[in-house]
């Protein structure tokens, strides 16, 4: 029974973590900033990656926290010394909020950045 219950538990975790990297993946951006992050997750581990064409620049997030409905992220500017935690939750399937704490204080809406193929 105990098992049982074990397996369950750990086939919920897996799917609720399934369920937010989908929503999560992918690129987003925000009006206040020139900055994308993109979103990336290999079934085990999310990636976030942050970069700007206006400031030639690329920084990572290193992932602090992971919860069913929120990552918490932390990220470092070594150029200004700018750091900040960041929350992201998926607010529908196109927006999420990114809660900003540290350097800055204040939350913003990112829109899905859609990438055009051939």
């Amino acid at each position: 029974m105990k098992n049982l219950l074990l397996g369950l538990f750990m086939l919920f975790s897996i799917t609720i973590q399934g369920q937010l990297a989908d929503q999560l993946r992918g690129v987003w951006s925000s009006e206040n900033t020139s900055y994308y992050v993109v979103i990336l997750h290999d079934g085990a581990k999310f990636n976030f990656t942050n970069f700007s064409f206006a400031e030639n620049k690329s920084l990572k997030e290193t992932v602090v926290v992971e919860k069913e409905d929120y990552i918490k992220t932390k990220i470092f500017n070594p150029s200004n010394n700018w750091e900040v935690f960041i929350t992201y939750r998926v607010v529908d399937e196109n927006t999420i909020s990114c809660t900003f704490e540290g350097s800055t204080n204040h939350t913003s809406y990112y829109k899905r950045y859609w990438l055009m193929t051939n």
